[in-house]
This record gives C-alpha cells, structure tokens and sequence, in this order.
C-alpha cells in the first residue's frame, strides 16, 4: 500500500494484501481490543477477574503447541482464516454479554481461537518474506495498521461513552473479518503441495522439552524472556484498575490514550523494522526490554495522567520491536519444517506465565499494595534486560552468519 515501492517487487503482491489485512485489523482492533479491560472493570469485574480477564489471551496461547502440531500437515492459509475468522464472529455474541463472567467468557473464547492460528501465521510469515526483507516488510505493515488504530481508538471511546459496548463490539468485528478476507489473498505456495495423506508424528507435550534440549541458545532466549513477560504481566491487570480507580478516567480519555499509543506503535514499526534488518532481532530486543522497564516505574511514580502519558510513549515506541524482535529471531533460527514447532513453544511459554503473573500480581497489589507491585515489576523486567544484553553480545556475531546463510531462498 503506502510503502510498496520500498519493498522488493517479488514481495510486493503479497506485501499489497497482507498491508489492506492489517489497516483492516486496526480498525478492529481500535474498536474492540484495545477497550476490553476499560470495560471489564467498568462492568463491574473485580480484581481477581481482571486478573483472569488478563490471562485470556495467555490461555490461548497454551494450545500453540498442539495447533502448531495440527497445523504443520495442513494448509496454512485456510487455517488461519477459519480460526481467526471463528474468534471474530464471536464478538458478535458480546450483545448477550450483561455481567463481568458472561463478558470475560466471550473474551476468553475470541483469544483461543485467535491464538489458535497463530502458529500457521508466523510460518506464512517465513515463506511469503525473505530473513532480509521480513522485518521492514512487516514493520510497513504494522505502520499502516497503528494509522489505523490512532483513528479507529480514538472513535472507539467516543462511541462507548455514547453506545453500549454491546453493539460497538460487532460493529468492530466486521472489519476484522474484512482483514481476513484480504489476507487470504496472498498464495502461499507451500500450501499447494499439502496433502492429506501427509504423515506426522503423534502430538506430544514431551517434544517441546526436546526442542529446548536441542537448541541451547532458543533454551537461553526462552528462560530470559520468560522472566521479562512474567515481569509485565504482573502489572498487567493492574494498569486498568490503577486507571479506573484511582486517576477515573472515562472512556474517550482512554480511547485518546489507546490513540496515543497507536500513533507511538506506528513510530517504533518504522524504526524497529529497519533497525532490526540492519542489525539483528536480538540487540533490538534487549534495548525494546530497557525501554518496556520504564512503564511500571511510570505507574509507580504516577500521581496524575500525566505520568501514564509518558508511560504510553514509552510502551507504545517499544510494542513494535518486541513483535518484530521475537518473530524475526524465532523465524531466523528455525527451519521452515521447524518453525511453527518453535512457534508454539513460544506461546506455550507465554501461556504458563499467563495463567500464573496476573494472580500473582493481584496477589501482590492485596499484600503490598498497587505501587509496590509495579515496583516489583520492574524489577524482573530490568534484570531481564540484563540478562537479555549478555545473551545477544554473544549471539549477535553467530545469528548475523545464520541470516546471511538462509537469505535469497
């Protein structure tokens, strides 16, 4: 779309429909992600369902694993679609979602789905863009989707304070429907060969343990990265509750934040996308993790919007590396017979500190109160990034090699 002539004209049909998917996305995802937590808690939910409410996405993730099993002799393409397809449709049932559980249900089934396909979406990824190519491509994409959010957001709030989120919601949902129906134009040429017949190894939660006895340094990334996401999502469901109950904020304010973030997201997908093809995911990584530290420590000085304002900046300029980061390493070091399997391990990490860090959290925030939990936050979050500089110095040189090996397929 916007930025097509900047990508090699053998990418640029798929860029084009993935580019469409992705402005497409923003608009949905303005319209109804980005204000599930604002609602939950204006519905009524308390501390312990919002901390569930935060690891819906996480429980989703759990079962990365057996959908990068099922996925792997499968066309990819279709599946996509059908789940995220699925989890979209679902948000049309939010009409009948009255209290905090019946609201926190629906979410918890959209992220299952969702996730579901997730797997198959990073292997399209992998073929469809070149390991020197794939983080600007990308990251051109993500652009054009947080232009869309900046708008859609700041929309979004003013209809909320408006309409019920009851009928906003579906509203929203269409678009995410149309960004599927986009993105499935792109061809994915593998998918050509997929029979039925193909055979496969029975499934097994077992193999995730082999994959990290095999490879040491996707062992070393996950152990780090593990404390660095356990870190944020300890203050995850506490961030709305700090915003609800103790600044008040209303809808429109948060959907005008929900805005500032997308405009500061579209930023750091300009910067990281480039700076990750012309160094490597890993040195972006550990700085995006230096800058994510910055927002407990925000929340824990807070005691105005302001504070939360710059807290936005800080994790709105640093969302778009850790996307482009992770995936770019994890597309890197794998094979493409390989990459969903690593895929999935990935997420199903994510999903075990999911269902753990927000209870842990809330925990905490009942124990030591809020601000003490940020505190707490920021702590793993910093030594992360530690540990995270020291594993990329000595992987740097060796993942620099890798790319140059694996470029031109």
């Amino acid at each position: 779309m916007f930025f097509d002539r900047r990508i090699p004209a053998g990418l640029r049909t798929a860029y084009n429909y993935d580019s469409l998917g992705g402005i497409l996305y923003g608009l949905f995802y303005g319209l109804t992600v980005a204000f599930f937590p604002i609602i939950a808690r204006k519905l009524g939910a308390s501390s312990g369902q919002m901390a569930f409410l935060t690891s819906t996405s996480l429980i989703g993730a759990l079962f990365t694993f057996f959908w990068a099993h099922y996925s792997s002799t499968r066309k990819k393409m279709p599946f996509v679609v059908r789940m995220k397809g699925t989890a979209r449709i679902l948000l049309f049932f939010m009409v009948l979602a009255v209290n905090p559980w019946m609201f926190i249900f629906l979410v918890l089934l959209y992220w299952i789905f969702e996730m579901a396909g997730s797997p198959a979406y990073t292997g399209i990824m992998k073929e469809i863009y070149s390991d020197e190519h794939r983080g600007k491509a990308m990251g051109y994409v993500r652009v054009e989707m947080a232009m869309a959010m900046i708008g859609s957001s700041w929309l979004g709030g003013f209809l909320l304070d408006r309409f019920s989120y009851r009928y906003v919601f579906p509203v929203g949902a269409i678009f995410g429907l149309l960004a599927l129906l986009s993105f499935r134009r792109i061809r994915v040429e593998s998918d050509d060969n997929v029979t039925l017949n193909q055979q496969k190894e029975v499934f097994s939660l077992l193999e995730i343990g082999r994959i990290l006895k095999r490879d040491r340094r996707f062992l070393h990334y996950s152990v780090i990265f593990f404390a660095f996401g356990f870190g944020n999502l300890i203050i995850m469901p506490l961030c709305p509750i700090f915003l609800v109950d103790s600044l008040h904020i209303s809808n429109a304010l948060a959907g005008r934040l929900a805005s500032l973030f997308s405009f500061c997201w579209l930023l750091s997908y300009l910067f990281w996308g480039e700076f990750i093809d012309r160094h490597n995911p890993l040195k972006a990584l550990w700085l995006v993790m230096l800058m994510v530290s910055f927002v407990p420590a925000l929340y824990f000085l807070a005691n105005n919007v302001w504070f939360i304002v710059v807290a936005t900046i800080f994790l709105g300029l640093s969302s778009g590396g850790l996307e482009l980061s992770r995936t770019n390493y994890i597309t890197r070091i794998a094979g493409h017979e390989q990459i969903q399997s690593y895929w999935g391990v990935d997420y199903t990490l994510m999903g075990l500190r999911g269902i753990i860090a927000p209870f842990v959290g809330v925990s905490l925030m009942h124990l030591i109160g809020i601000k003490p939990t940020f505190l707490v936050g920021f702590g793993l979050i910093f030594c992360s990034f530690i540990f995270m500089r020291r594993f990329a110095q000595g992987e740097g040189k060796d993942l620099s090699l890798l790319s140059s090996a694996k470029s031109g397929y």
